[in-house]
């Protein structure tokens, strides 16, 4: 791992090429950017886009990795600079990887169509913006036209209940399966109580909410971030739905 994150994660602060120290208080974890770079190392991915940069943690971790095999960074945050005042590009200028970082200070929903327009394809994604599920489907709708096949995308925050409930739609689709977690993905307390409750009652299922019926964990979405695998193209019939 890059020295810059190593001396970040041990003292939680950076000093700007202007000399502003600053105290990094919202970032991917040291754990999770070993999670992101193992999966880039494992596959040799080389085309990586990120939604949201902010203090610019898990972007430096990316870059350093599809650097490696040849590659470069896209990344996108309509806040970076009148929101996070530049720190992430900051950080990516001292590590000596701007310019390996292909930056749009703009809306996803404005920048993922235009990528979309010009062809342009990617191998990795991570996401970590707003916890709107919402706004992160149609980040999802788009990132999964611009992937590769056998692609990967990985989701940050997957607690919070927006993503989770997207994660729980995305992890059925039939061109989609669950490739890797962080931490693992782990049974609910209760989940031995709602399997005896099915068992005895034969009506179960149309009692219980869909997240008792089939379960976060048995759906592999259980965890605080996921990573999908796209294992095909899309070709599910116009009327294709499933409960989640």
């Amino acid at each position: 791992m890059h020295p810059i994150l190593t001396s970040i994660f041990e003292t939680r602060k950076f000093t700007t090429k202007t000399g502003e120290v600053v105290e990094v208080n919202s970032e991917t974890s040291k754990k999770q950017c070993e999670f992101l770079q193992q999966i880039i190392r494992d596959n040799k991915f080389k085309s990586s886009i990120e939604i949201g940069l902010a203090f610019g943690m898990s972007a430096l971790a990316i870059t350093e990795e599809v650097v490696k095999n040849g590659g470069k960074h896209l990344t996108i945050d309509k806040f970076e600079n009148n929101g996070w005042h530049g720190y992430g590009l900051d950080l990516l200028e001292q590590a000596n990887l701007r310019d390996q970082v292909e930056f749009h200070e703009e809306f996803c929903y404005i920048t993922l169509p235009q990528l979309l327009a010009q062809n342009r394809k990617f191998d990795f994604a991570y996401i970590d913006s707003t916890k709107q599920f919402d706004w992160l489907l149609v980040d999802f709708f788009y990132l999964d036209k611009l992937l590769e096949i056998n692609g990967v995308i990985v989701f940050d925050d997957a607690a919070f209940p927006g993503i989770r409930k997207l994660l729980r739609f995305i992890s059925q689709f039939p061109n989609y399966e669950i490739y890797r977690h962080y931490p693992s993905n782990k049974p609910e307390a209760d989940s031995s109580k709602i399997k005896l409750f099915k068992k005895l009652f034969s009506n179960a299922n149309n009692i219980l909410k869909e997240e008792l019926i089939h379960s976060d964990y048995e759906l592999g979405v259980n965890t605080y971030c996921l990573a999908i695998r796209k294992i095909a193209e899309d070709t599910r019939n116009w009327d294709w739905h499933v409960n989640f």
